[in-house]
């Protein structure tokens, strides 16, 4: 009997390992069309007027880029525990995941195997972690011009999205999908 619900146990975990990665394979491009979007436009955006002109993007149409990229049967989001935007603050789950990519990341998890994945019986949710690159650095590092600091107070009164370093855990990509 113990060797059975041991079989069962293993035959059912790797079942869910398998739809984990239907679903992650499922998402993976939503989630590189968002982000080459959202990065195309930010990267525009600083040649064209610096790091100021970048938190326009952020602020205005990085919402509309995940709203277009929401036009699939997922919600796509980002969320952080640094957030900047308070509509971007995670829930409980979003909190939890991001707690344990960080964990991962200290242990040596490489950044790309950083995924989560919920299912439940109304709802699929994944996650996948945002690395911060050189180019967040002007308005999410360590140091910010005066400009970059006055514009985010104004833009963000209680932003808590600064102190980054290359290669830190920025946020992550957040996607929800209903089932009816």
């Amino acid at each position: 009997m113990i060797k059975l619900t041991l079989w069962i146990s293993l035959f059912l975990s790797s079942y869910a390992m398998g739809d984990q990665q239907a679903v992650i394979q499922e998402v993976k491009p939503i989630i590189q069309k968002f982000g080459q979007s959202l990065k195309a436009e930010l990267k525009g955006a600083m040649i064209a007027g610096g790091p100021v002109k970048g938190l326009a993007v952020c602020n205005i149409q990085a919402p509309a880029i995940a709203s277009k990229a929401s036009e699939t049967n997922w919600k796509v989001a980002r969320t952080s525990l640094k957030w900047r935007n308070a509509n971007n603050q995670p829930d409980q789950w979003e909190k939890e995941q991001l707690e344990m990519f960080e964990m991962k990341l200290k242990a040596g998890t490489p950044a790309n195997n950083l995924w989560a994945v919920k299912e439940t019986e109304n709802e699929t949710r994944v996650m996948k972690a945002i690395m911060t690159q050189d180019i967040c650095l002007a308005c999410h590092g360590k140091t910010l011009s005066s400009d970059v600091q006055n514009k985010l107070d104004a833009l963000y009164p209680v932003d808590h999205a600064t102190g980054f370093s290359s290669g830190d855990i920025r946020g992550a990509f957040s996607l929800r999908k209903h089932r009816f």
